[in-house]
This record gives C-alpha cells, sequence and structure tokens, in this order.
C-alpha cells in the first residue's frame, strides 16, 4: 500500500512537472510553436513519459486550462455558499480570479489566447468548465437582482461572460505595467482594488445611467 501510494505520489509530481513545463513553454513561444520536444526539455523527463500522462499536446494544453479553472470553480462555489450578500460574491470572487492571473500570467495569457483563437475546438470537459465557471458568476448577478442590490435590466448572462473577459484583459495589462515598471505588487493591489470598486458600482440598482440610455 505505502509503495502504491509512493508511485502516485511520484506520478502526480511528473505530471505537474509537465504542466508547469508546458505552460512555460506556451507562455514563450505561444501554443502554435510550443512542441513536445521542448516541453519535455524543460520538465527534465522523457517523452515517453509525456505520452504516459499526456495524449497530445492538445491534450496537456486542456489539462492546463481544465486544472486552472476547476480551481477557480472551487473557490467560486466556496464564495457563493458562504457569502451573506450577492455584491459581496461577486467582489470575492472577482478578487480570487484577479489574484490568479497575477500569480500566473502565463496561465492568464494561455486563457485569453485560448478564448480568441480561431476556430478553437474544446472538448466537452472544458466546455462544461466554462459554462460552470460562467454559471456561477451568473448565478450571483441573479441572486443580486432578487436582493435588489443588481439592475434589473442587467443581462446576468452576458455580465457573466463580460466579467471573465474585463478580469483576463485588464489584469493582463497590469501585470504588463507593473513588469515594466519593475514594481510589481502595487501593481496587482491596484488592480484589485480598482476593478472589484468598478464590478460593485457598475451592477449596482443605483449605477448613473448614460444620456444614451435614458
Amino acid at each position: 500500500m505505502a509503495q502504491q501510494k509512493r508511485k502516485t505520489t511520484k506520478a502526480d509530481a511528473t505530471r505537474r512537472q509537465l504542466l508547469d513545463a508546458a505552460l512555460a513553454v506556451i507562455a514563450e513561444r505561444g501554443y502554435a510553436e510550443a512542441t513536445v520536444d521542448r516541453i519535455v526539455e524543460v520538465a527534465g523527463v522523457s517523452k515517453g513519459v509525456a505520452y504516459y500522462h499526456f495524449a497530445s499536446k492538445a491534450d496537456i494544453a486542456e489539462s492546463i486550462l481544465v486544472e486552472g479553472i476547476g480551481d477557480l470553480i472551487a473557490s467560486f462555489e466556496v464564495i457563493a455558499t458562504d457569502a451573506p450578500t450577492a455584491t459581496e460574491a461577486l467582489v470575492s470572487m472577482v478578487e480570487v480570479f484577479a489574484s490568479v492571473i497575477f500569480e500566473s500570467p502565463a496561465f492568464g495569457r494561455f486563457f485569453v489566447a485560448e478564448l480568441w483563437r480561431p476556430g478553437r475546438a474544446w472538448s466537452e470537459v472544458m466546455r462544461e468548465h466554462e459554462q460552470r465557471l460562467l454559471g456561477l458568476l451568473e448565478a450571483q448577478l441573479r441572486r443580486g437582482q432578487a436582493e435588489g442590490t443588481v439592475r434589473p435590466a442587467l443581462d446576468p448572462a452576458f455580465e457573466a461572460v463580460a466579467l471573465v473577459g474585463m478580469v483576463l484583459t485588464t489584469s493582463l495589462y497590469y501585470i504588463g505595467e507593473g513588469e515594466a515598471d519593475g514594481d510589481f505588487a502595487p501593481s496587482r493591489q491596484r488592480f484589485v482594488a480598482h476593478i472589484c470598486d468598478f464590478v460593485h458600482h457598475a451592477n449596482a440598482k443605483e449605477a448613473l445611467v448614460s444620456p444614451a440610455g435614458r
């Protein structure tokens, strides 16, 4: 039993090593130019080991996204259960999402690239993860409407997609700004504070109506 556990632990560590190496290579070269040869070189394992864990480069890439989004889903589910109001839930979800991107800009860039890649063909598992993530945000927007804190006219399904895109693109912008300044942490703090404030006020029932919308 102990020997089997050690084998499982080693296999899990090798799998994680390959995923981290793949993300680094994709961040460096882009998905199209990333090769399994380069990934195994960075991971320090043989190609046979890589193919033991993953069927292809596409399988490795999808595993990165599925695991990353899966972690976000798990965090969002806890927040949805614990937050006393929709507003607090949404702000916490956005803060967690932004923090994940700041901790792993390579994951954020890959996620954005896959969202925008023409003709992408995600598996059913990946599509389910995407819909679960959006569904958790949408549920809190609907909850906010029921609580009277989110504008009734707002379309929760559209807003959920908009929130994901906004957090991804704006966090990557601030990461670039921080890297250019050589001062990373303050950029993260500013971003999280500003975007949480924006989400709160943009969705608020009392939000200002633009002249065009009157």
